[in-house]
């Protein structure tokens, strides 16, 4: 780094990776509240600087999915989509989308009605990523769990893909002691060479014309302006210049003899960790087939109850079921099923049959911007309470509550269904979600 920004630079950058990490947070613009504050982030209208880091953990607007909580840096991407994608709607991949950051983003900033496939190759960071996308709210989701090549199946199909590849992890050194004791020379290579193979692997699901935003949280130029290069030189691409405004303070390629419109975050320079991206339009003309469509088989009870449309907003979609016994709303610009992906959200998850009679709403409507709250009896309620139901803890509630399935408002916004006994309220929020921290 010392002989990539200089001397001077580089004493800068270094005090400043000795300095305190700040701490923001992204706001949910489909979900507004008026009880979160802090200082812009100019490159993302809905981010926020915090004066200080409080405990996510414990504030229910948070599992309300009113806000992400995400690094300043990493909110570029609206920048970047406002800047580089059309006004039609996109059909995007977000490729290495673990924990959900870029994911939620992009459901905010693309146009709307445009469809996120939202992919994590490791299980355990998928089933994270699956639950912060349906408590964003889109109803225009899938959540997959597959490496790069697996999609090849799909064909040529992706307007936008977005490779925030698996890297160094260089910029996150002064956030996490973990990423300076994995570091290693070896490792840059390592993740260098990983990088090409994913690219290497998606690029052919890529559209011609299409973009593929390249990024990192690291700083070595092997993993970042050397990569583009090669994706320009061997891929086929042209980089286009996202036009970052200069009050940003925003650097560009620091390898001698490449002078292609990339972008760099360095924590000396601007308020936040580091971070590489670099937007890139496919020239090659390369294709995948798309295969034709299997005819969809049937299985047992396919009857949708007309109550279920009563639970939704007027929407462009449609609710199927799978078994019969669980409903779930496809919005119109839903990627048709693949039987080679691991899928493990598709659409927005309605409800699911209890006996012949008796439909129990799903926690993903709740979360969904799909809600219709009016369809449901609705009880506000404090923040220990708040806290004990996102602890899966029975609530009692008020005795004029109606019974039967209730939801559960903190705020003016939706946290969750019960089923009211009168007695108690049975609490139907996701054990697996549960928070265990104590206040």
């Amino acid at each position: 780094m010392q002989a990539l920004l200089g001397a001077e630079q580089f004493e800068s950058f270094f005090d400043a990776l000795n300095g305190e990490a700040p701490t923001s947070i992204r706001l949910n613009p489909s979900k507004p509240t008026q009880h979160l504050d802090g200082q812009p982030v100019a490159w993302c209208p809905e981010g926020r600087y915090l004066s200080s880091r409080p405990s996510f953990t414990l504030d229910p607007l948070f599992h309300a999915g009113t806000y992400y909580v995400q690094e300043a840096s990493s909110m570029y991407l609206w920048h970047v989509v406002r800047q580089c994608v059309g006004e039609q709607p996109v059909l995007a991949l977000d490729l290495c989308a673990a924990p959900g950051g870029k994911s939620t983003l992009l459901h905010s900033a693309l146009p709307t009605a445009s469809f996120i496939v939202s992919n994590e190759i490791v299980r355990h960071r998928a089933d994270i990523l699956r639950e912060n996308i349906i408590k964003w709210g889109s109803p225009h989701n899938m959540v997959t769990n597959n490496s790069a090549a697996d999609f090849q199946a799909l064909g040529t199909v992706f307007d936008l893909i977005l490779c925030d590849v698996p890297c160094s992890g260089e910029g996150m050194f002064r956030k996490d002691p973990d990423a300076i004791t994995e570091w290693s020379l070896q490792n840059v290579d390592m993740c260098q060479q990983r990088q090409r193979d994913i690219l290497t692997d998606i690029w052919p699901c890529l559209r011609p014309g299409g973009l593929l935003i390249y990024s990192t949280c690291t700083y070595n130029t092997k993993e970042n302006e050397e990569n583009v290069r090669w994706i320009i030189n061997e891929l086929g691409a042209e980089a286009i210049d996202s036009h970052p405004d200069p009050s940003w303070n925003i650097t560009g390629s620091l390898l001698p003899g490449f002078d292609a419109p990339v972008c760099r975050f360095l924590p000396h320079k601007t308020c936040g960790e580091g971070l590489f991206m670099a937007v890139l339009r496919k020239t090659d003309t390369t294709t995948l087939p798309r295969p034709k469509p299997k005819k969809a088989q049937k299985t047992g009870n396919l009857r949708i109850p007309a109550l279920l449309d009563s639970w939704m907003q007027p929407n462009d979609g449609t609710i199927t079921t799978i078994d019969g016994q669980s409903f779930i709303h496809l919005s119109s610009s839903s990627l048709p099923p693949c039987p080679t992906l691991t899928t493990l959200n598709r659409g927005t998850d309605i409800a699911t049959a209890k006996g012949k009679d008796r439909l129990q709403p799903a926690h993903s409507l709740a979360m969904s911007s799909l809600l219709n709250p009016a369809a449901f009896p609705s009880a506000e309620i404090s923040e220990l309470e708040a806290l004990a139901y996102l602890r899966t803890e029975a609530l009692t509630l008020p005795p004029n509550t109606p019974r039967g399935y209730v939801l559960l408002t903190y705020q003016q916004h939706p946290l969750g269904f019960v089923n009211n006994l009168g007695s108690r309220a049975n609490n139907l929020y996701p054990s697996a979600w549960r928070i265990r921290m104590k206040a």
